[in-house]
Parts: C-alpha cells; sequence; structure tokens
C-alpha cells in the first residue's frame, strides 16, 4: 500500500509540474494561437487524468439537481465576478496608487478572444478547455489530495497551486481571478463529492464571461 501512495503521489505531482510547463508556455512564451495552446493542454491534462485517476463519473451523478445546480452556480460565480470587478474600480477610485493598471489588466484577460472567431472561442472554452480544467483540478487532483489528507487540506492546497500556476503571467488580476473560482468550485466539489455540477458550472462559466457578457 505503502509503495502505491508513492507511486499515486509521483503521478501527481509529476502532472502538476506539468500543468506549470504548460501555462507557462501558454502565457508567456506564446509559441502558437492562445487558444489552440490552451485547448492542447487542457486536452493534455484531462487524458492524464482519467488514465491516472478513479472513475470520475457515477451514474447516479447524472441527474436534473446536479445540472440545476451546475447552471445555478455558473450564475452565481459570475455575479461574484461582477461585483468583485465594482469593488476594485470603488477601490480604484479610493487609492489610486492600489491598483494602478486595473483596466490593462482586465484588458490583458480578453486580448486573446480576437484571434479567432467569438463562436468558436466560446465553444473552445466550453469544450475542452472548461472541461479539461475541472477534470484535471477538482477531478484528479482535488481527489488524489482528499485521499491523501483531509478534505479541506485539499482544497486549500489545491486552491493554492491552482493560482500558482497563474503567477508567472505578471497579471494581479488574473490571479487574484484563479484564487477566488479556484476556492468557489473546489468548495462546491467538497460540498457535492462529485465533478458533475462542478463540471457543468466551469463550462459554462468560461463562455459566459470571456465571450457573452465580459467583465471591463
Amino acid at each position: 500500500m505503502e509503495i502505491d501512495l508513492k507511486k499515486n503521489d509521483k503521478i501527481v505531482w509529476t502532472s502538476i509540474i506539468l500543468a506549470f510547463v504548460l501555462w507557462y508556455i501558454m502565457f508567456v512564451l506564446r509559441p502558437f494561437n492562445f487558444w489552440l495552446m490552451m485547448s492542447f493542454s487542457t486536452s493534455l491534462l484531462a487524458m492524464l487524468s482519467f488514465i491516472f485517476g478513479r472513475p470520475l463519473f457515477r451514474r447516479e451523478d447524472m441527474n436534473w439537481q446536479n445540472l440545476l445546480l451546475g447552471v445555478v452556480s455558473a450564475g452565481v460565480l459570475y455575479t461574484i465576478f461582477r461585483v468583485g470587478n465594482e469593488l476594485l474600480i470603488f477601490a480604484s477610485q479610493l487609492f489610486p496608487d492600489l491598483l494602478i493598471n486595473r483596466l490593462e489588466n482586465i484588458n490583458s484577460v480578453y486580448e486573446n478572444k480576437g484571434s479567432l472567431s467569438p463562436v468558436l472561442v466560446g465553444a473552445l472554452l466550453f469544450f475542452p478547455i472548461g472541461f479539461g480544467e475541472e477534470i484535471f483540478w477538482r477531478g484528479f487532483i482535488q481527489d488524489r489530495f482528499t485521499q491523501r489528507w483531509s478534505a479541506p487540506r485539499a482544497l486549500v492546497l489545491t486552491t493554492f497551486i491552482y493560482t500558482c500556476v497563474h503567477i508567472p503571467t505578471g497579471n494581479p488580476v488574473l490571479i487574484l481571478a484563479a484564487l477566488t473560482a479556484g476556492l468557489f468550485w473546489g468548495g462546491l466539489y467538497w460540498y457535492k463529492g462529485n465533478i458533475t455540477p462542478v463540471l457543468i458550472s466551469h463550462m459554462l462559466w468560461d463562455p459566459m464571461i470571456f465571450v457573452v457578457w465580459p467583465i471591463r
């Protein structure tokens, strides 16, 4: 059993290092189209999750309750980001030196949107990007951490790593967004104990905030 645990730990941490490398290539080096690189990276991580993770889906989890929860939670998270943006605007007015490049940082999050048609970007965000990210970070990484330690510790550690992956971007708004979304989806996964509503939430939220109703 101890050998299995060590082997599992090695797989988990190797996949996390791979995620750091992929995110650095996508956001910093940018050798190819961002959306195509993101689609490839999330698909690769999802594939590894299915190969090395335990079964992610259970038939009993595929129900209308989880579907509705996923839809509603996507709307709740969007509202949190909308309100958060208004608070950032208010804070920047009170303390101009606190968030000097707030608008510039937000615009940089959306700067890749024009490299492909909005319809295609929205479709890729829905699948494989939103799907792959959630399968990997919550369905595989947080699940493995929960098996190894306690659920609260797994939530904190997964969210911390998910946030750190975005640090090389140098964009504080994007890093804060990763922290917020990571806590939200990680908390939802902890609460429900299955990936289905979290998966739906992420897959809907991505095109919602990047294409349908972007936040400026």
